[in-house]
C-alpha cells in the first residue's frame, strides 16, 4: 500500500484530529479566562444573546467582503467567502494585530482567480477599511447622544478622532466614485511608472468598475454598519451577562467608546489584539465611572471592564474556533491541496 493510498484512507478521520487540535489549542491559550468565566455567576440569557449577535456580525462581515468581491465581478461564492472568513478569523489570533488573518483571505481569493489577482487581494484591504469606517461612523453618531461624557479630555479626543475619521472616510469614498478622478495627472503618472505601473493600472481599472457599480460600495457600507452594531451590541450583552450593575456603562456609551477599543486592538502588534483591547476597555470603564460622582470605585469599574472584555473575547474566540473547525471538516479543497481527492 502506497503512502498516498494510506493518506486517502485515513484523511476522513485525520481531518477531525487536525480541526479538534486547532480548537484545543485555542482553548489552551485562553484556559485562565475560561476558568475564571466558569466560576462567575452568569446570566446565560444575556450570554446567549451575545453569542448570537457575535455570530451574526461575523457572517455579515463575510457578506460585506462578498459584496465587494462581486462588485469587481470576481469568482467568489458566498459559501467560499464564509469559509475563508472563518479561517482568517482563526489566524487573527495567531498573527500580530486583528488584521493578521487578512493575509489568509487575500491569498485564498487570489488563488481562485485566473487573472486580476491584485484586485482580488485588494478587496480584502478595502473590506477592512470599510469596516473601520463603519466603526468611526457609529462612534460619531453615538457621541451625539452622549454629550454628557464630553467633559473628559480623553473622551473628547476620541470624539474628534471619530468625527474626523468618519468625515474623511466618507469624503474619500464619494471622491473615489467620481469618474474624473482617474483623469487626474497623478493617476496617469502612476500607471506609467516602471515596474509598479501595471499594478496601479489594474487598481485604476478596478476603481473604474466600482464607479459603474456604485451600489456595491454603498451596500457594503450599509452591511458594515449593521455588522458593527451587532458586534458592539454583543459586547454589551457579554458585559450584562456578568451582572455588573452600575459598574458597566449603558448601551449607548458602549456604542460610543468600544469602537475606540476595537480600533486600538486592530492596530496593536499582538495576536488578535489580545491585551490591547482589554486594556482599552478597562480604561474606558474607569473613565466613565468617574462621571458617577464617586458612586462606583475606580477599581470596581476596572475589574468590570476586564471581566467584560474577557467574556467578549471568549465569545469571539469560540465563534472563530468553531467556524475554523467547520472549515476544516467541510472544505474539499484541503483534500485537493494534499492530493487526497478521489479520482
Amino acid at each position: 500500500m502506497t503512502t498516498l493510498t494510506l493518506l486517502k484512507k485515513t484523511w476522513g478521520w485525520l481531518r477531525w484530529l487536525v480541526a479538534l487540535g486547532i480548537l484545543a489549542y485555542l482553548f489552551y491559550l485562553y484556559r485562565d479566562q475560561y476558568a475564571d468565566f466558569i466560576r462567575r455567576e452568569i446570566d446565560f440569557t444575556f450570554l446567549g444573546i451575545g453569542v448570537v449577535l457575535a455570530t451574526t456580525a461575523t457572517i455579515l462581515a463575510f457578506f460585506r467582503w462578498y459584496l465587494l468581491a462581486r462588485g469587481q465581478k470576481l469568482a467568489l461564492r458566498f459559501r467560499e467567502a464564509v469559509r475563508l472568513g472563518f479561517v482568517s478569523n482563526l489566524f487573527n489570533y495567531l498573527a500580530p494585530g486583528t488584521a493578521g488573518g487578512d493575509i489568509v483571505r487575500a491569498v485564498g481569493i487570489a488563488r481562485h482567480q485566473k487573472s486580476r489577482r491584485t484586485v482580488a487581494a485588494a478587496t480584502v484591504l478595502l473590506d477592512r477599511l470599510i469596516g473601520m469606517l463603519a466603526l468611526l461612523i457609529i462612534g460619531s453618531a453615538a457621541s451625539l447622544v452622549n454629550q454628557d461624557l464630553w467633559h473628559h479630555q480623553e473622551i473628547m479626543i476620541a470624539v474628534l478622532v471619530f468625527w474626523g475619521g468618519a468625515v474623511t472616510g466618507l469624503v474619500c469614498l464619494v471622491v473615489s466614485l467620481q469618474s474624473r478622478l482617474l483623469e487626474w495627472t497623478l493617476f496617469q503618472r502612476l500607471t506609467r511608472l516602471r515596474f509598479v505601473g501595471p499594478f496601479f493600472a489594474e487598481l485604476a481599472n478596478s476603481l473604474a468598475l466600482y464607479q459603474t457599480r456604485r451600489s456595491a460600495l454603498t451596500e457594503a457600507l450599509l452591511v458594515g454598519l449593521a455588522g458593527q452594531v451587532f458586534m458592539l451590541s454583543s459586547f454589551y450583552f457579554c458585559a450584562m451577562a456578568l451582572l455588573p450593575g452600575p459598574a458597566a456603562p449603558d448601551y449607548l456609551a458602549h456604542l460610543m467608546l468600544i469602537p475606540a477599543a476595537e480600533i486600538i486592538g486592530t492596530f496593536a502588534p499582538v495576536p488578535g489584539g489580545v491585551g490591547a483591547l482589554e486594556g482599552a476597555v478597562i480604561y474606558i470603564y474607569h473613565l466613565i465611572s468617574t462621571s458617577a460622582d464617586g458612586a462606583i470605585p475606580g477599581t470596581v469599574a476596572q475589574a468590570t471592564g476586564l471581566a467584560s472584555a474577557l467574556t467578549y473575547r471568549i465569545v469571539r474566540v469560540t465563534v472563530a474556533a468553531v467556524g475554523a473547525v467547520y472549515y476544516m471538516v467541510t472544505d474539499r479543497s484541503w483534500k485537493e491541496r494534499l492530493g487526497l481527492e478521489e479520482v
